[in-house]
């Protein structure tokens, strides 16, 4: 916990989730005259317990995420050179995010941290409130609890996912009077997957006990202690096969495949690869829209290079059917400011069609393309090279590949079909970075750059400093 967080958590943000949990018991279908919305200002510790209570506070977790989604694809999809945001009335979305090194930490370029960190403390208030609840049984409480540290650990995953080399805090405590230090980033990493594996083992607890909250539909199939178990199972091996790229190799290899064993993944030739979790959105009053859809976000727009880099089938006609299904061409747009600033691009995304699209948290093609990359990892060349043509003839009908020549043809035909089956749903630019491939994103003008990292906000900088004197071992990395 950071003491922008425990100290600065003004009423804009407590409004701004009790927004979120409204809406998104709005959206679950819990009856509103039941509704007794927490101050997520305070600690829910010591607030009376019940099951409406539960749902609100369950809701909030949901709704702070959802919230913090629609901008993690747009801003790693800028660094990734996957998308461009050309809104007229804001050259900021192209200036301070391609062409101001080092990136401004007091503005746009400092997302996905205050949010987070907001909502991995209020999943620790969570497992902290129903400890001496009555209101439920071990079971269910088990429940609660293997939700809330699943939840809390996909929120550092995107924190150390955008800061990298940056490190972060791991420790939540919404009492604590000073911030909390940085770790390094194979820490977070550990943490989270620990968290992962408590989150599992609490699930498993639960036995065939419901949850006594309802989840979004987002989650549907997902939605018991033992089917959410396959989820959180698909998370701890995604992070685990990062891990495996950055350092830990065979061991976290080897444990992410255990990990897929226990998910949802489905290789059969008829199983959905859309299968997943997902964020919701709806039209309702009240409620969020996605931010990133075409109506929402109308200047959102695919980089240029998605179609010159697309393979093509057989017969050499037709590109990538991912790329043919997820992109479509539009009248050339311009940058804000013109060529000075930017490329025209005539490529538009075609993968969130309207207000209420969801956006995938994690679904069966990227299980399969992890189960793949674990498998490069370990030298089971043939065993990834199945996963890797089962996709590209599903997803992409491409001729399949004969052979790899080396792990590193393996990694090249591993990131193509991450990049076309996972297209703008948040992963290029960190799938860049594990591979120390940053240099390949293209610069489109001299005056761009390359991003390794988003920095630690501004705010969080001077919090520390109020303490930094007795304590500097508290700066955060990059802050004066």
């Amino acid at each position: 916990m950071t003491t922008t967080l425990v100290h600065h958590f003004g009423q804009q943000s407590t409004r701004r989730l009790v927004g979120a949990a409204v809406a998104l018991i709005a959206l679950i279908g819990c009856n509103a005259d039941r509704l007794s919305i927490p101050n997520f200002n305070e600690s829910l510790v010591d607030q009376p317990a019940d099951r409406a209570l539960l749902q609100n506070a369950v809701s909030g977790i949901l709704g702070e995420q959802r919230v913090n989604m629609a901008g993690l694809v747009s801003n790693v999809g800028i660094f990734g050179r996957e998308s461009y945001n050309y809104t007229s009335s804001e050259p900021r979305n192209i200036t301070l995010f391609l062409a101001t090194f080092p990136l401004d930490n007091s503005g746009f370029t400092n997302g996905q941290w205050d949010g987070r960190f907001r909502n991995m403390r209020n999943a620790v208030n969570v497992i902290r409130q129903v400890a001496p609840a009555t209101f439920i049984n071990e079971a269910e409480k088990n429940a609660v609890r293997g939700f809330a540290n699943t939840m809390r650990a996909l929120d550092l995953f995107y924190v150390i996912a955008t800061r990298d080399s940056l490190g972060a805090p791991t420790t939540i405590d919404s009492l604590a009077p000073t911030p909390q230090a940085f770790v390094n980033r194979d820490s977070v990493y550990r943490f989270i997957s620990a968290t992962l594996d408590q989150a599992a083992t609490q699930l498993t607890s639960a036995g065939t006990a419901a949850f006594p909250f309802r989840l979004t539909t987002g989650f549907a199939g997902f939605d018991t202690p033992a089917t959410f178990l396959q989820f959180n199972r698909a998370l701890a091996a995604r992070v685990l096969v990062y891990r495996g790229s950055l350092g830990c190799g065979a061991t976290c290899y080897t444990q992410a495949l255990t990990a897929l064993s226990a998910s949802f993944l489905n290789a059969a030739p008829t199983a959905d690869l859309r299968r997943g979790v997902y964020h919701v959105f709806s039209a309702s009053s009240g409620d969020l829209l996605n931010g990133i859809s075409r109506q929402t976000a109308p200047d959102q727009l695919a980089h240029p290079s998605i179609r010159p880099d697309a393979q093509r089938q057989a017969g050499g006609v037709l590109l990538d059917n991912r790329f043919i299904t997820k992109v479509r061409t539009i009248p050339t747009r311009n940058a804000p400011g013109g060529i000075a600033v930017g490329i025209p691009t005539d490529v538009d995304f075609n993968l969130y069609i309207d207000q209420t699209t969801p956006i995938p948290i994690i679904r069966n093609e990227e299980l399969i393309l992890l189960r793949a990359e674990a498998n490069i990892g370990l030298g089971l060349l043939p065993a990834a090279l199945t996963d890797i043509n089962d996709i590209r003839a599903r997803a992409g009908s491409l001729p399949p590949i004969a052979a790899f020549a080396s792990p590193t043809a393996a990694i090249d035909a591993l990131l193509y079909e991450r990049r076309y089956s996972l297209l703008w749903e948040g992963h290029r630019w960190f799938d860049l970075r594990r591979y120390d491939r940053i240099g390949t994103i293209p610069l489109d003008i001299p005056t761009h750059f390359r991003v390794r990292v988003m920095p630690v906000p501004q705010a969080e900088c001077l919090a520390r400093q109020l303490v930094i004197g007795a304590q500097p071992a508290l700066r955060a990395p990059g802050c004066p």
